[in-house]
C-alpha cells in the first residue's frame, strides 16, 4: 500500500520484558507516520486482523484486551507526528 501522505515520526529505544515468556525485547526504530486512501491488504500469514479506531476506541481496546509489552511506548513517541497529520483535535 502506497500512502498519499508520509512523515519520519522519530525515533525511539526501549527495552521491554515480555511477561508471558520473560524474554526481553530491546529495540532501537525508525517511526513513520502517513495516511493512505487505499484499503490495507496485509499478508494473512503475517496479520491476522486490522481495525480502524479512534484515540478513544483504541483506549478503550488497550484497558481489556492484550497488546505487545511495547506497543504504548512506540505510540506515545509517534503521537506528536501523527498530531501534525491529523490536527490536535483528532485527539491524538
Amino acid at each position: 500500500m502506497s500512502p498519499s501522505l508520509m512523515a519520519e515520526a522519530g525515533t525511539v529505544r526501549y527495552n521491554h520484558p515480555d511477561p508471558a515468556s520473560g524474554l526481553v525485547e530491546q529495540e532501537y526504530n525508525h517511526l513513520f507516520v502517513g495516511m493512505v486512501q487505499s484499503t490495507p491488504r496485509p499478508d494473512p500469514e503475517e496479520v491476522g486482523d486490522t481495525v480502524f479506531v479512534t484515540p478513544a476506541e483504541l483506549a478503550e481496546r488497550h484497558a481489556k484486551d492484550v497488546f505487545s509489552s511495547w506497543f504504548m511506548t512506540v505510540l506515545d513517541a509517534a503521537r506528536p507526528a501523527v498530531r501534525e497529520l491529523t490536527g490536535p483535535s483528532a485527539g491524538w
